[in-house]
């Protein structure tokens, strides 16, 4: 269970995952062995799955280039169709949707003409009925 202190120290890491332990000790005012001990548990209770970096063209639209809507011709071709979406570099995330489409899609910020193979390799997926392709322009929060 997370306290007052895993928390001000998750917002650190959510603001600058490459922060130092002893920035954080201070931050938190707890000493460093205290710091990395609760770093450790979370890592274990898996409160923390992984750090990473933002580069530049992810900072501006928060890591989403595009978002693909999927219509499938049957649905239950959907489970095929999502492993193989998982084998693209560029999507980032795939959701199963309720409503008007099967799934979406966020790729990651790419050129326009690597966008454009991308989503013809999407496309050509077994089952994919139907494409609806929305531009991220920028991140409002």
């Amino acid at each position: 269970m997370r306290d007052k202190i895993d928390e001000q120290i998750l917002e650190a890491l959510r603001r600058d995952s490459r922060v130092p332990v002893t920035d954080l000790s201070r931050k938190v005012g707890r000493s460093r062995t205290a710091v990395q001990a609760r770093l450790s548990r979370l890592e274990q209770t898996q409160q923390i799955l992984g750090y990473t970096i933002k580069e530049p063209s992810t900072v501006e639209t928060g890591g989403i280039g595009a978002i693909v809507l999927i219509n499938m011709e049957i649905r239950s071709k959907g489970e095929a169709a999502a492993r193989e979406f998982a084998t693209i570099p560029e999507v980032a995330s795939c959701l199963r949707v309720v409503g008007d489409h099967d799934f979406a899609l966020l790729i990651n910020p790419i050129e326009k003409p690597r966008l454009n193979l991308v989503l013809e390799q999407i496309y050509k997926i077994d089952g994919v009925k139907r494409t609806e392709t929305i531009m991220a322009l920028s991140k409002e929060f």
